[in-house]
């Protein structure tokens, strides 16, 4: 069954009681077991494709840990998350504190933190449109700070134009000649020799306040890279001029450097070890020449040959840093290549042993889990869930993912977490990573990027499990029993006649409060002739014993007309369409839950913000709650947790400890699962203001009123379709505000905003 509704915003008058705002603090305290170690950084959010600096955060002079992960860049999204590590000396090792990654600016494509003008504070060095930008660490009383510097700029005897750096490569800034101010090793856009752009500052004023560089070398260590494999050809003039010009000028898809003195006590020459885009392993790159000439003689194509060689799936990227305190730089290895690359056990420690007898440093392999090892993480796309799935009264937590990469393929599980702890202190120990065996099935149907409910739809007294997969499909996994562990157990499924494009996110949910499960499922989300795909509704309107899901999905009028002429139709429960305006992908999450009583929509997104919706539920004659399919929904949030330092977020949303404040864990690209507590921020124990507003009437012919229970402080912003601001107001200390405008005819958005509330509405002026 199909039940449309079709909405010209006739008449709407908001009645909302709508919360100021729900504090959300990050916590990293919930206990989490995983092969009987209690994880040290449980809730940092997973690693992928990382790129890792040190930096003193807190300013109480030992050095931290800053991490950037390329996650999410999947060609819609540029992924741009940040972890940040405190070093803790106790203990010696890296402890999660991410409350440091908002003082660093909009990051993209690579960082390394370095100290150029040798203050004693890192700088930031980072991709600008292929270029490199500088961010100078300012900091001082006690606060990180960072102000944008400049685009470097380098002469090559044409006068300065912008320093090329490809997005996709990670150059190597250093001291190259020795005259302490830095320097940049880069390839040239051919991608088969390294330029030295050098740096003059020392030459010219005397210190290292400011850079100044000059492409002083068109040919560094007088080599080229191949470019059908990762070795590369020796022994070539200051110009390169004996490399095959097919090779030489191919177009390269991208490398790694990083620049490291080897031999300290023969020369202070720096070595180079070479990553490359479609290879697994590493070169080094051996500097038999000095500071001033360098001449690479020599190469290890699988270093370190000495031990066990790097070999990591695809485009290994490798940073030089003290990773235990012993005062010797290690090397940690990760992919580079997003989305190409190894997902899980990607990040290699090799642990600087000191020199040899021949006084080469030896860097010998640790471990494959540096960070990950005391976090969740399962690979790519997490997707959280708190269930009671044991039937002891306590959630559990369940993750689905995308999948673990191998060997180009994404092999997708659930994994498992049983809350051993108590009703008012979760303890979430590991059980297994393939919950209900369902890798088996994607290994047979390309049953990939899972996404799973749970409930009791038979009511046999067993938990059921709906599950939605890449394919946009809905799958029913009934359950026939318990194991020893009393989880349900599964062993057939049904394909459900539910079919919702790419990429469903269900949710078992009893949103018309009729004793059955219904189901609200997210997706990919795009256009489809003229309709704009968004949060779906199945209404179950089976039995307690016989679940029927039929599409009562609601369609909403925009006044947009296509370039055919046709208007623009939004289907959506609630009238949401969150897809990027370029792209048209939302990859929505949906998640209902109950909050004083109602309830209330939060939907994450490809974007990772994780936006609030009331209205869900409008109140009827008999003054109870009923779900709302003929109106849109009203906007408390568009971002709830306020940062944006995540991709593809994956939420849910529940009480796991019984303090009556909800809990929030999120799911994002890095495979991580992040952990957030409500946080009441008013002095009124766990009151917050409420505020009643109507506007009427609506639609109006440019006269209308807003209305407010309580007086109200604040600004009245009204914002045309394409976001054009065309109106703004304060209010102070008024109850009715009256309005004449003089506006075409359309739809408007007003935004009622104070210090302690935010409310959408929407205006249409006929």
């Amino acid at each position: 069954m199909y039940k449309k509704h079709t909405l010209w915003i006739s008449l709407i008058i908001f009645n909302c009681i709508i919360k100021c705002q729900i504090n959300f603090e990050q916590q990293n305290n919930v206990t989490v077991i995983k092969d009987n170690v209690e994880l040290k950084n449980p809730w940092s959010g997973g690693l992928n494709f990382c790129q890792f600096s040190k930096i003193d955060l807190n300013l109480d002079g030992i050095e931290d840990l800053f991490v950037f992960d390329k996650s999410g860049k999947n060609g819609t999204q540029n992924g741009a998350k940040i972890s940040t590590f405190l070093f803790n000396n106790f203990s010696n090792e890296f402890i999660f504190s991410n409350e440091y990654s908002s003082y660093f600016p909009e990051l993209r494509d690579w960082v390394l933190l370095i100290d150029f003008d040798l203050d004693g504070k890192k700088d930031i060095f980072t991709s600008q449109n292929s270029s490199v930008a500088v961010y100078k660490n300012i900091s001082e009383n006690e606060v990180l700070e960072f102000e944008f510097l400049k685009i470097i700029k380098s002469d090559a005897g044409f006068g300065p134009i912008n320093l090329y750096v490809s997005g996709s490569d990670i150059p190597a800034i250093v001291d190259v000649d020795g005259d302490s101010d830095i320097d940049i090793l880069t390839f040239d856009p051919s991608g088969s020799k390294v330029y030295f752009h050098e740096n003059k500052t020392m030459q010219m004023y005397g210190n290292c306040d400011s850079i100044n560089m000059v492409r002083s070398d068109n040919c560094w260590g007088k080599f080229v890279e191949d470019f059908s494999t990762n070795s590369v050809t020796l022994g070539l003039d200051e110009n390169c001029n004996e490399v095959n010009e097919n090779s030489r000028f191919a177009k390269h898809s991208g490398s790694t450097l990083l620049a490291l003195d080897l031999n300290p006590d023969v020369n202070e020459s720096l070595e180079l070890l070479l990553g490359d885009l479609t290879y697994d392993n590493m070169v080094m790159l051996y500097n038999g020449g000095t500071q001033n000439e360098a001449i690479i003689n020599n190469q290890d194509l699988n270093y370190p040959s000495y031990d066990i060689p790097i070999n990591l799936t695809k485009f290994p990227a490798a940073f030089n840093l003290d990773v235990n305190n012993d005062n010797l730089d290690d090397i940690l290895i990760n992919p580079n290549g997003v989305n190409v690359s190894e997902n899980f056990n990607n990040v290699h420690l090799y642990v600087n042993s000191g020199q040899n007898e021949d006084g080469e440093i030896q860097f010998n392999y640790s471990s494959n889990d540096f960070l990950i090892g005391s976090m969740i993480d399962v690979g790519s796309n997490s997707k959280p869930l708190l269930y009671d799935l044991n039937d002891d009264n306590l959630k559990d937590l369940i993750i689905c993912n995308k999948g673990y990469f191998d060997n180009g393929n994404y092999n997708s599980k659930i994994s498992l977490y049983k809350n051993t702890g108590t009703l008012t202190n979760p303890i979430f120990e590991f059980v297994t990573n393939d919950f209900a065996e369902l890798s088996s099935i994607g290994n047979q149907s390309g049953f990939q990027s899972l996404s799973a409910s749970f409930g009791d739809l038979n009511n046999d007294n067993l938990t059921d499990m709906i599950v939605g997969d890449n394919n946009g499909q809905i799958y029913l996994f009934s359950s026939f029993g318990v194991n020893d562990s009393n989880f349900p157990e599964f062993e057939n499924y049904e394909v459900l006649d539910i079919d919702v494009g790419s990429f469903a996110t269900p949710q078992l949910v009893d949103l018309n409060r009729d004793g059955l499960l219904d189901l609200v499922i997210g997706e990919r989300m795009g256009i489809d002739n003229g309709i704009l795909n968004g949060i779906n509704y199945y209404q179950n309107i089976g039995t307690l014993n016989d679940p029927n899901f039929a599409d009562f999905t609601p369609t909403f009028n925009t006044g947009i007309i296509d370039s055919n002429g046709s208007e623009i139709i939004i289907k959506s429960l609630g009238g949401i369409h969150l897809a990027d305006t370029i792209y048209l992908t939302g990859y929505t999450d949906p998640h209902v839950f109950e909050y004083e009583n109602k309830f209330l929509l939060a939907v994450g997104t490809e974007r990772g913000n994780i936006h609030l919706y009331d209205n869900v539920e409008e109140i009827n004659e008999n003054d109870d709650y009923e779900l709302n399919l003929e109106y849109e929904y009203s906007e408390v949030s568009d971002n709830m947790l306020g940062d944006t330092n995540c991709i593809h977020s994956k939420i849910f949303i529940s009480d796991i400890n019984n303090d009556d404040y909800i809990d929030l864990v999120r799911g994002n690209s890095s495979g991580g699962v992040e952990f957030f507590s409500e946080n009441n921020l008013n002095s009124n124990g766990n009151e917050f203001e409420k505020l009643k507003v109507k506007l009427f009437p609506n639609p109006s012919a440019g006269n209308f009123s807003i209305i407010f229970d309580k007086r109200f402080d604040g600004q009245i912003i009204i914002y045309n379709l394409l976001g054009k601001e065309v109106l703004n107001e304060s209010i102070i200390n008024e109850d009715v505000v009256f309005f004449n405008v003089s506006f075409k005819k359309g739809i408007y958005f007003v935004k009622l905003e104070s210090r302690k509330t935010e409310i959408n509405l929407k205006l249409v002026i006929k």
